[in-house]
This record gives structure tokens, sequence and C-alpha cells, in this order.
């Protein structure tokens, strides 16, 4: 496996430092797809049609809200609207209203930006998989990671068999990078939990203002930006 376009940000993700590679792709994927439905996507019809019945989660809609297209963004929730309008139904009693209230919450739980970065991560980690077998340099950059945030986590396990052979290598390298990753966050929180003791045994201690979104976003993703 040569070091090519489908490769290429792999690489990149991996050799960033970050404290979690999967997180760091997750991110560009959905700035290009920002980029996508505020721009080409708005006028063209198999994109329309997705959004039409997906819509945008919140999250991306204050993403997208916050780019330079606001008429292609309105045009989108114009015809989302219309296509929600057509699936509302009128209800008699509560039993009904019980049954419409799922249908609406189903209506509202889609998100087309999170169905195609869903995709794309799971390439991803696909991608990561047959690199850790078929890159000879792959391995190494691979544990000096810093781990991964844990939803990343599940899913680069959920993977892990792509590795071919190497895939025994691969799920303890996985094992062990993610759970030094973790000890090293339960050390940091205890040391800021100390500065905050009688003794103040630990006052001062350098980058203390990182830890706690640290250990946010390795439990749960990257829910706060800068910070890794």
């Amino acid at each position: 496996m040569r070091y090519h376009i489908q490769t290429a940000p792999v690489w990149d993700a991996y050799k960033s430092g970050c404290g979690c590679p999967m997180c760091r792709l997750y991110g560009s994927t959905v700035a290009r797809l920002i980029d996508q439905y505020l721009n080409e996507a708005v006028m063209e019809p198999a994109y329309r049609v997705r959004v039409n019945e997906a819509g945008f989660c919140a999250g991306h809609l204050r993403l997208l809200y916050g780019g330079a297209n606001k008429l292609g963004l309105a045009l989108q929730l114009s015809t989302r609207t219309d296509a929600i309008l057509k699936k509302l139904s009128p209800v008699a009693d509560g039993k009904a209203a019980k049954k419409e209230a799922q249908k609406v919450a189903r209506l509202n739980s889609t998100c087309v930006i999170c169905d195609t970065a869903d995709e794309i991560m799971t390439r991803y980690a696909y991608t990561a998989a047959q690199m850790y077998e078929h890159e000879n340099d792959f391995p190494s950059a691979f544990a000096a990671c810093d781990g991964f945030c844990m939803p990343h986590y599940a899913l680069m396990l959920t993977n892990a068999d792509r590795a071919g052979k190497a895939a025994k290598t691969y799920v303890a390298a996985l094992y062990r990078l993610q759970t030094e990753s973790l000890k090293k966050i339960n050390r940091d929180t205890r040391r800021f939990c100390e500065m905050f003791d009688y003794a103040g045994q630990n006052k001062g201690m350098k980058d203390a203002e990182k830890i706690v979104p640290a250990a946010i976003n390795k439990l749960k993703g990257e829910i706060i930006p800068g910070n890794r």
C-alpha cells in the first residue's frame, strides 16, 4: 500500500500528536461536508433529496448557519420543512398522539451530515487497520499516538479484523494505547483535584487548564475544540 490520497489523511492525523487521530479526521471530514452543503450540494438534486429525507442535526445546523451562504441554507431548510409537513398527521386522542410522537422523534433524529461522516469514518478505521498490516512504517506511527476517544476506540475495535494477518497484534496495540492514554488522563485529573486540597500540593501545575477538557474529549470525543 503506497502513500496516496486515501492513506495520506490517516498518516497526517497519526503524526499530528493530537489526543485522538480519528477525531482529527472527523473534524476535517465535517468541515468538508459543511462546505459542500453550503455550496455545490445546494442545487444538486441527489443531495437535496438526502437533505429533504434526513435534514440536519442541531450541531451541524449551527455550523451551517455560521457559514457564508444563508440563502443556500434557507433553500434546503425550506424543502426539508415541506418534506416534514407531508409526513405529519392529525391525531384524535392520546394513544394516537403517542404514536405520532414516535414518528416525529424519528424525523428529528436524523442528519445527512452525521450519516455521511459516519460512513467516511468507518472507511478511515478500515484503512488504518489495513495500513497496520501493509504499510511498514505505520505500526510505529500508530504506537506513538496518544490513543483515542472512547467512541472512536470502539470504532477501531469494530474494524480491527480488517488488519488481516496482523489483527491479533493490532488489537493488542489498540488496547495498550487506550489503557495507557486513560491512565494518563486518570493521573492528570487526580493531580488536578489535589491542587484544591488543603495542602495545595500541586498548585501551579503545568497546563492545568487543559486537563479537564482533555479528559472530556478522551471520554466522549471532540466536544471542546482546541484542547488536544
